[in-house]
């Protein structure tokens, strides 16, 4: 390695303590073209070295702090420094000085006095030395690197052939190269020789030999549309192998050239279990996957060709629409590995009630159809809807099980009742929702006034999206009486709806389809803050506070935040959390979770009440009572209804006012109609009543003059107290 301070200059290092040498030498080779630098001792020298990296040194041997001998070893013993050439110039003459320098790495030896010719000859032999020693390392270095380039690439190339090679071989499809110019096999992996039945022994097959031609396409036109188009698709060949085994492949060719050939690559993929999947996915398409009935598509189609036939002929069919009697709750209660046995066995009991060209399909859940042609009217219907009835009534074995499962059965027929598939499925869920209604295990035909009903609910399902936001939801309030003062203690919050066509809904019939199309959440918030604001607004006016109750739906309680829905009305009504009450309905089905625990405290950490609702219709427990934070049970109307004429019914009455003074909870018997009715409870110490005895539901307008005592309710003025509000 040359170090070059300008274009062609070499750099020398002169090491002598003789500044009078130093001075000659440098003159001569500066003229020379040579970059001089120069130290004056051997430790000097050694810092220049490292600094300036010369071409060649000069270096003197005599010298104060360090001998040339020892500078040279330690260049020597330096691997970057080892290289450069050292000439020693010294007086010494023996030849043993001379062995000395040669051993410390020296490459030649200049007596002094010395001609400078002569040092400068050797200079320049010892430097084209050392440049041809550089270069010839360099093509050393250069072919070393060509070699190893050579090997490695014949070694990528030797794995990369054994790498296709497998890939080839263990491809998952069969594949066959051809040679294009004279039309034989010239490879095939191990699939194609099993697709194709070939033997990898045998030696140059002609393509032409190859069984896939024998019913497809022949080589000649395969060929032809390769050399052609260079690269090809066949979607589906099929033909059968020398086995009789029946074969069906996709084919993708293409042309490449090597050695000088045209070679046409054939990938065939087998394509038999794909057309199989293909079948089963159309099967799937058109069946229920767990019983194997048709399902909603192929039942639309099939009723269609049904119709279109039974048009053409002046015929009638009969179609029925199944729903399982409690199927539910053996889904929810036993699995649902119990419910689709279930399901399985249904499906194969209407198969052996059907006679040929009826048709059984699965809707989904537990709703199943069955399309009867050729019946004669309803008696047909009815009858084969009495034999499905009669024969799911045996009871189902299921895993160990003794199941019973009878069905609620729509009847329609055609054309009478529609013609078309959907106008007939939609009259028999109209027929099948009335049977349910009568009870279990019943069938009912289609008529027009079901038709009237059925529209009048969609009508109002349609009409209750938006109804909230078009403030046709209204509340009104029905209080709740002190037996012993006769003073308003609290209102109970009712729901109204004023339809803008149909006037006031009922809450039965629009209750029901808020929680059916999920809206119980969104209204119960509205109701739960609008009942705030007017209690807190009726309290600003000066009138006695009274509680207010709200009743909350199991929608509400487990997936609205109720908590924080009932913390917002606080908040933004100022109403104080004493005054608000929150009833939970027995029937809600409320579980005696710690989910629920959790909820009730919160709400009680609040400090609002909270009431339990028709107390008596559902889970009534006093373990519920004892671990659940209630503050008030409400006695269930039935029972009030009862209370006169049936000496059990008072029992049970009396026995719930005793549990809750020993549970210290407040009571209110709701649905007291009538003075026979407060008697016994006033005799029995119930706290409170409320019903159409004392007043209906109020609208919020009247609520102040009821607070004052304005309203008339003559019946409950004689019997109570005169003090109207607590």
């Amino acid at each position: 390695m040359t170090n070059e301070t300008g274009p062609g200059r070499q750099t020398i290092l002169i090491v002598d303590d003789n500044p009078v040498n130093l001075g000659v030498v440098v003159d001569h080779l500066e003229q020379a073209g040579y970059d001089v630098l120069v130290a004056l001792g051997g430790l000097e020298a050694l810092d220049r070295v490292r600094f300036a990296d010369p071409d060649l040194i000069l270096l003197d041997v005599m010298m104060p702090d360090m001998n040339g001998f020892d500078v040279c070893r330690n260049l020597h013993g330096d691997p970057q420094y080892r290289d450069i050439p050292v000439i020693f110039m010294t007086a010494l003459a023996d030849v043993q000085d001379k062995v000395t320098a040669f051993a410390a790495g020296g490459v030649d030896f200049v007596s002094k006095p010395f001609q400078v010719e002569e040092l400068l000859a050797r200079v320049q032999t010892h430097l084209a030395l050392r440049k041809a020693t550089a270069d010839l390392e360099a093509r050393s270095r250069a072919l070393e690197a060509e070699v190893e380039a050579r090997r490695s690439a014949e070694r990528l190339l030797r794995e990369s052939e054994i790498r296709h090679r497998r890939l080839f071989e263990s491809a998952g499809d069969a594949i066959l190269v051809i040679d294009c110019a004279d039309a034989t096999v010239v490879d095939a992996n191990e699939k194609c020789a099993e697709l194709l039945g070939l033997s990898r022994d045998r030696g140059a097959l002609p393509f032409a030999d190859l069984a896939c031609f024998s019913e497809r396409l022949s080589a000649q036109e395969v060929l032809a549309a390769l050399r052609e188009e260079r690269q090809m698709k066949w979607p589906e060949w099929s033909w059968r192998r020398s086995d009789g085994e029946p074969v069906h492949a996709e084919v993708i060719g293409n042309t490449y050239e090597a050695g000088g050939r045209l070679l046409a690559q054939c990938t065939l993929r087998d394509i038999r279990v794909r057309k199989e999947a293909e079948a089963r996915v159309r099967y799937l398409a058109l069946h229920d996957s767990l019983t194997g009935l048709p399902n909603r598509t192929m039942l639309m189609d099939r009723l269609q060709q049904a119709i279109g036939h039974a048009r053409s002929h002046h015929e009638q069919i009969g179609l029925l629409l199944l729903d399982l009697d409690h199927f539910k709750h053996i889904n929810d209660s036993l699995g649902h590995f119990i419910g689709d046995e279930l399901l399985e066995q249904v499906a194969r009991r209407l198969r052996s009630v059907l006679t040929e060209g009826d048709i059984a399909a699965r809707l989904g859940g537990d709703e199943f159809v069955v399309v009867a042609t050729g019946v004669r009217g309803p008696h047909d219907a009815e009858q084969l809807a009495r034999r499905i009835s009669d024969n799911l009534l045996e009871p189902f074995f299921v895993q160990g099980r003794r199941l019973h499962a009878g069905a609620s059965i729509g009847i329609c027929l055609y054309p009478g009742d529609g013609d078309s598939p959907a106008a007939l499925l939609q009259a028999a869920d109209t027929a099948m929702y009335q049977a349910k209604k009568r009870g279990r295990g019943n069938h009912r035909l289609f008529s027009a006034d079901l038709s009237m009903a059925a529209d009048r609910w969609h009508t109002l399902s349609n009409d209750l999206h938006g109804a909230c936001e078009r403030n046709e939801f209204v509340l009104h309030y029905q209080p709740q009486i002190s037996v012993e003062t006769g003073g308003v203690i609290g209102l109970e919050t009712l729901l109204r709806w004023h339809h803008p066509v149909q006037g006031l809904i009922a809450p039965g019939l629009f209750i029901p389809l808020l929680e059916e199309h999920g809206k119980m959440v969104e209204v119960g918030r509205w109701v739960l803050k609008q009942a705030c604001l007017q209690n807190a607004a009726w309290q600003a006016q000066g009138h006695p506070p009274v509680r207010i109750g709200v009743n909350l739906s199991a929608q509400q309680f487990y997936r609205g935040d109720i908590v924080l829905a009932v913390r917002e009305a606080l908040l933004e009504s100022g109403l104080a959390a004493e005054w608000l009450e929150l009833e939970l309905t027995e029937s809600l089905t409320l579980d005696d979770t710690e989910a629920t625990l959790r909820i009730m405290r919160e709400l009680k950490a609040l400090g609002v009440m909270l009431s339990l609702d028709d107390f008596g219709t559902g889970w009534s427990a006093l373990g519920y009572l004892s671990r659940f934070p209630l503050d008030r049970i409400k006695i269930d109307r039935s029972f009030v209804r009862d209370l006169i004429n049936d000496s059990s019914t008072a029992a049970i009455v009396n026995s719930i006012l005793d549990l809750a003074r020993q549970l210290n909870l407040d009571c209110v018997a709701e649905g007291v109609e009538t003075a026979a009715q407060l008697e016994h409870l006033r005799l029995n110490r119930c706290p409170s009543i409320q019903g159409f005895f004392f007043s209906q539901g109020v609208e919020m307008q009247n609520i102040p003059a009821l607070l004052r005592g304005t309203i008339p309710t003559a019946p409950l003025l004689d019997t109570l107290p005169q003090q109207r509000c607590a």
